[in-house]
């Protein structure tokens, strides 16, 4: 080998290896393509790749999670929850159900008025008509205004007819005066004095069930006396409960009514509620709480005028729809408290 020769040295052309790469992935795509054309691909629906969007009308035979697989048929599992989700909470045999609005509460012969309650006026509560048009020969009318609702009327009329025929009396010299008042007259009675410890709205006499009995005394400078039980008219200290009648404001209750004994007011409250409060010493007040602990499972047992009443509480829900349990088949009444439920009266 001569001395001026040199080896000679190859360099890579790496511009022709990239284009020699991309050859072949291009030749690699083609192939691949024209393999999925002939023999057909198996790519994923992202149209229908989560269950949980399937609409609520849809059907899928694979359950949401695996805890939710079951044996039962799918109409099985749709009838069950249609009952679960609508089936209404079992009654009590020989019991229905009823439906009231919370606003009945404000309603009926037994709703507790004083200055703790307030009477609410609803128009369906109590049909007010005029005394004088409506009473019996037996007893006179205060004046021409005095108004009570119509039960209670038809009550009183009774219970003065009663009096009358048991001691031979063509009249009694009763007069009856101060029955339903409305707000505004109340308001003017309170302002002037007429009726100092009765602000308007906190009065039993809006309820038309209560009033005031005076009779005729002619040895009275005023021609008149502030009826009571007594003397003459003791009847009406035994009979009264027999009619629906007791004393608002009795002796004793002073701390409880917040009004001073007045032997002279009488409230109706229905017989059997009438005969229990007189028989146990018992003011309006007291009575309505004590009615609280008897629920259809304890009703109060009252026995008066030879029938059996079965009487119970049932607490108001603040709803548009309160469901209470009434007899089936018995005679019953059902009065709001005026402060938080119902009292319901049967006939046993």
């Amino acid at each position: 080998m001569s001395k001026g020769y040199k080896k000679k040295k190859y360099r890579v052309r790496y511009d022709r290896v990239v284009i020699a790469v991309l050859i072949l992935v291009t030749i690699a795509v083609i192939v691949t393509s024209c393999t999925k054309a002939i023999f057909g691909g198996n790519e994923p629906d992202i149209n229908n790749n989560n269950y949980m969007e399937s609409s609520p009308d849809e059907s899928s035979d694979v359950p949401e999670n695996p805890s939710d697989s079951t044996d039962t048929e799918p109409s099985e599992i749709t009838t069950n929850e249609v009952q679960t989700t609508t089936a209404e909470p079992e009654t009590l045999d020989g019991y229905k159900k009823e439906s009231h609005t919370y606003d009945d509460i404000y309603k009926g012969d037994l709703v507790l008025v004083n200055a703790e309650y307030e009477y609410k006026f609803f128009s369906d509560d109590i049909d007010v008509v005029a005394l004088r048009d409506n009473k019996n020969d037996y007893y006179s009318s205060g004046d021409y205004v005095t108004s009570l609702d119509k039960t209670a009327l038809y009550h009183l009329n009774e219970m003065i007819e009663a009096y009358a025929k048991e001691n031979n009396l063509e009249t009694t010299n009763i007069f009856v005066q101060d029955g339903y008042r409305t707000y505004e007259e109340q308001v003017e009675r309170h302002n002037t004095g007429k009726s100092r410890t009765f602000e308007a709205g906190y009065t039993d006499y809006h309820t038309g069930r209560t009033f005031d009995m005076f009779y005729n005394d002619s040895e009275s400078g005023t021609g008149f006396a502030y009826f009571s039980a007594e003397g003459k008219y003791e009847w009406f200290a035994e009979n009264a409960e027999n009619y629906g009648f007791i004393v608002r404001f009795p002796e004793d209750k002073q701390e409880i009514t917040g009004e001073k004994p007045r032997a002279y007011t009488y409230r109706y409250v229905g017989i059997p509620h009438a005969s229990y409060i007189s028989s146990n010493n018992l003011c309006m007040e007291e009575y309505i709480e004590e009615l609280k602990v008897h629920t259809i499972d304890n009703p109060l047992q009252i026995t008066s005028n030879g029938r059996n009443y079965s009487v119970y509480y049932m607490a108001a829900e603040k709803s548009d729809e309160n469901e209470i349990l009434v007899p089936s088949n018995k005679i019953y009444t059902v009065s709001g408290n005026n402060s938080d439920g119902f009292i319901v009266t049967v006939i046993e």
